[in-house]
């Protein structure tokens, strides 16, 4: 039997039986052959540090067989990731897209010296400034993954088509909800999502909640398949942060609309935003060849999007530092945003 603890504010242990972990991979398995991942490829998967996080067992799975992988997780030192890669020489990289646009830095610095063909990140927003950087450090368009602990994979993409977020539908019933639980339209975003597994009868999940912010696409799949796509997805409701209201008493800001500017600022590797309900602190890593202004930059830029948010912008004080804080536990995941108190 396998077990994985709880990291993204989870009730509890979630169970496998062993067949259905084997159906699971299987089931990623078939994700990775869409982007053109074969089993003779060398890959490099960069997840999380924890033995009993989701992505450390997948990837030890996808790593056997492939002699001379590296075994490294999103808290090695960055140093060691490079040295480590540029031995290996992957064709394919796999893991957050926080560690993927450091690489990308590195790359682009001269330090890291790989050309891999594929990429598929998850657990993280992949932003359009990280394709950007992807692109420009080796000419890919990577592949996306939107999943959770309770189900391990509850949509992805494909390079050729990565703003469609493809619903395993034969593995998972994905249902976009309002408050009260009524169905949304394509197009409009949710207030949460209910998930029910179809794989697992060791611990099935029946309309599970999960407090994400996610849009379901108009028309049909792009690629073709026979299966629901998702367009976007904002972030959990509960990193959704409240202002005081332009018009008067309080307007919510998504972490999306937060998102946005920071990626379009340049210089930009990393942020991560702490508000306590007055005052909103932004910690940045910034690549070595970023503008000399660029927190002022941010700050403007922060400024802009929460007035056209409908907010009336707090004092907002904008930081460089070396490294950015990660959540506690097996999967330490980049926190985007970080909200204390209200």
């Amino acid at each position: 039997m396998f077990s994985t603890s709880g990291s993204l504010g989870l009730r509890g242990l979630f169970v496998f039986a062993p067949d259905e972990w084997a159906t699971w991979v299987a089931l990623h398995l078939r994700i990775f052959a869409r982007i053109g991942l074969t089993p003779g490829m060398r890959l490099a998967p960069i997840g999380a540090p924890g033995a009993t996080h989701l992505t450390r067992q997948l990837f030890a799975t996808f790593r056997s067989g492939r002699a001379g992988a590296p075994r490294v997780s999103v808290l090695t030192p960055l140093a060691e990731i490079v040295d480590a890669l540029n031995a290996y020489q992957p064709e394919a990289l796999l893991g957050y897209p926080s560690v993927a646009g450091l690489l990308a830095e590195e790359q682009l610095a001269g330090r890291l010296r790989i050309a891999p063909r594929l990429a598929m990140f998850g657990a993280e927003p992949t932003t359009a400034d990280l394709r950007c950087r992807l692109q420009a450090a080796w000419g890919l368009r990577p592949g996306n993954i939107y999943g959770t602990t309770e189900v391990p994979t509850v949509a992805s993409s494909t390079p050729e088509h990565p703003d469609a977020l493809e619903v395993i539908d034969d593995a998972v019933v994905v249902e976009v909800v309002d408050e009260h639980d009524r169905p949304v339209p394509p197009g409009v975003p949710g207030a949460k999502v209910l998930v029910t597994t179809l794989l697992n009868r060791a611990q099935p999940l029946i309309r599970y909640e999960l407090s994400d912010r996610v849009t379901v696409a108009h028309g049909p799949n792009p690629a073709g398949r026979p299966y629901r796509c998702l367009e976007r997805i904002e972030g959990r409701a509960a990193d959704t942060l409240r202002f005081r209201a332009r018009d008067g008493g309080e307007v919510a800001v998504m972490p999306y609309r937060l998102g946005e500017p920071v990626a379009r600022t340049p210089g930009v590797s990393q942020f991560q935003i702490v508000w306590d309900g007055t005052r909103m602190e932004v910690r940045l890593v910034v690549g070595r060849s970023s503008p000399r202004d660029v927190a002022g930059a941010l700050q403007a830029n922060l400024s802009e999007a929460l007035v056209a948010g409908g907010a009336v912008p707090p004092p907002i004080d904008v930081c460089v530092v070396d490294a950015l804080e990660r959540e506690p536990g097996p999967a330490a995941k980049l926190k985007l945003i970080k909200a204390t108190g209200r």
